[in-house]
């Protein structure tokens, strides 16, 4: 009866213990969801689909960057030159289809994904070029 009482103890402690790991967990996911903001939302989607050539200040500063000649989306110059394909129509359709070697984002991203990328690409316009 004693070691019975142990057992049944030992496994009521081990429910417990998953049920709060459980409850917890769950509610932390929830909570972080909660908390990130549309912005970073933005940030990490350009982070995780285009930084990789585009860098995350966009500049186009990475080794595949290069590879590819990546503009510099900081660059008044290239937004000046290329002011036709920089409407944010124009810029949607490259995202959505891709262009030369960027590979087409419409089936993996959402409409709003591929709109808020847009308007993250365009914000890059408006730093100032530090050297």
């Amino acid at each position: 009866m004693n070691c019975f009482l142990k057992a049944f103890g030992a496994v009521c402690a081990g429910l417990i213990l998953l049920l709060v790991v459980f409850l917890t967990s769950g509610m932390a996911g929830n909570s972080a969801q909660r908390r990130v903001s549309p912005r970073l939302k933005v940030v990490e989607t350009f982070n995780r689909n285009c930084a990789r050539c585009h860098g995350g200040d966009g500049r186009g500063d990475t080794p595949s960057g290069h590879l590819f000649k990546t503009p510099d989306f900081t660059d008044p110059q290239w937004w000046d030159k290329n002011a036709k394909m920089t409407s944010p129509r124009a810029l949607r359709a490259v995202v959505t289809r891709g262009k030369g070697a960027m590979p087409a984002f419409g089936k993996k991203l959402t409409r709003s994904e591929i709109n808020s990328l847009v308007d993250r690409v365009r914000s890059f316009r408006k730093l100032e070029r530090k050297l």
